[in-house]
């Protein structure tokens, strides 16, 4: 079966979102920041009137790395926006189920797969699992 991915980065390393948990992608933009908020917000924006906390995927993922983050991959979750910190997207494609390759272990960390593309190994994860 084929379906739609969205391939990104942080730092140097390349993952990819079943396009179906996102909405859209933005430029990054300034947020205020929340007092006492969990470590992995980094904040809150404005987008078109909609509040949207604003979500280190790197922190979510335990990436040790400093990021430096041009876009937002908003996701819709339980009728909330929410916005995910990359450092840059890379693609949309088509790729077949098969192409990814099924990781072991509960897919707690939210990695599900890997998938090959071009010279690049490519985290397939699922992002309601890491922000849930």
């Amino acid at each position: 079966m084929e379906k739609q991915i969205i391939v990104f980065t942080l730092g140097e390393k390349h993952y990819a979102v079943n396009s179906d948990q996102v909405e859209e992608i933005s430029k990054m933009m300034d947020s205020t920041m929340v007092p006492n908020a969990p470590k992995h917000i980094r904040g809150l924006i404005n987008l078109r009137g909609n509040v949207v906390a604003l979500v280190n995927l790197s922190e979510l993922l335990r990436l040790k790395e400093k990021e430096c983050y041009n876009n937002i991959v908003i996701m819709n979750k339980e009728d909330e926006k929410i916005g995910i910190l990359v450092t840059e997207v890379k693609e949309v494609l088509k790729i077949q189920d098969e192409d990814i390759e099924k990781v072991s272990g509960d897919g707690k960390n939210g990695v599900v797969g890997i998938i090959q593309l071009g010279g690049n190994l490519v985290n397939y994860i699922d992002l309601e699992r890491i922000i849930s």
